[in-house]
């Protein structure tokens, strides 16, 4: 069960709330880490998502089918928010993300909890464990995608100062990652381990878990100890890394052979 998860959500909202409330217009337009999207529309993202989960918007007559990709699901949400104005995407945020917040507190409790839920293309995972996609994407956003050091904006602003993430959302995070691994590429991944790799993620977050090869050929993740080599990170650089924002060679020491942790980390790609 992920309970933790769903509890530490509302501190990663608020952050995000603090954060966009002394955004200047200039800022809401500059460009984010996250390829593509500047601040508004890493913002209006955050609002669709939520909107989706609460009342779903139906499509709009006569447009193309939505991709089956669930990152161009994304793009297409975002595109169809361009044109609204800042104060728009302000409400949409502010009226269905709290919403959120509650449901995802609800999928806690069984028996929804443990009723699979398969997200295209990113792969099929228990309803509870939503609530640690949203503590991922709310941190990396935030965290990577608007503020420096790897997004544009100035968090020194007094207003936007923020606590240190909590080792438990860190964790959650990493946990959404490692479950994601062997599932949101395929089987694209599955032929990089020749042997299990272990992965070591230190600071907030800290957690130690190991990638293998099951017997019908797919890879399996798990917390545990037993790779043949051993990557080291730390937890919030994994986030950014581990989502190809910044390269692995910059943040990671491998302990063994390289051979068996390079070709895993020049593949790893998660959303």
């Amino acid at each position: 069960m992920t309970r933790e998860a769903a509890q530490e959500f509302p501190a990663l909202r608020r952050d995000v709330e603090r954060v966009i409330a002394t955004l200047t217009r200039e800022e809401w337009m500059i460009d984010s880490a996250c390829a593509g999207w500047r601040i508004r529309d890493v913002v209006a993202h955050m609002a669709a998502n939520a909107h989706e989960a609460i009342d779903p918007i139906p499509e709009p007559e006569g447009a193309p089918p939505l991709p089956s990709n669930r990152e161009r699901q994304h793009d297409v949400r975002v595109d169809r928010r361009r044109n609204r104005s800042i104060e728009e995407i302000l409400d949409e945020f502010h009226t269905y993300v709290p919403l959120f917040e509650q449901k995802l507190l609800a999928q806690q409790e069984e028996p929804q909890a443990s009723v699979p839920v398969t997200i295209p293309t990113l792969g099929t995972y228990p309803t509870h464990a939503l609530a640690n996609a949203q503590v991922f994407d709310y941190f990396c956003h935030l965290r990577h995608d608007i503020l420096q050091p790897y997004g544009p904006v100035d968090p020194a602003l007094a207003a936007r100062a923020l606590e240190p993430v909590s080792h438990a959302a860190l964790y959650a995070a990493v946990q959404w990652m490692m479950w994601g691994l062997p599932q949101m590429q395929g089987s694209l991944l599955d032929e990089t381990v020749t042997a299990p790799v272990t992965f070591e993620f230190t600071g907030a977050g800290a957690s130690v878990w190991t990638v293998s090869r099951r017997t019908d050929g797919g890879l399996s993740t798990g917390e545990g100890d037993f790779g043949a080599v051993r990557v080291i990170s730390d937890a919030s650089a994994f986030v950014a890394w581990g989502t190809t924002r910044r390269p692995w060679v910059d943040h990671c020491k491998i302990d063994g052979p390289q051979e068996l942790a390079v070709p895993l980390l020049d593949a790893l790609d998660i959303v």
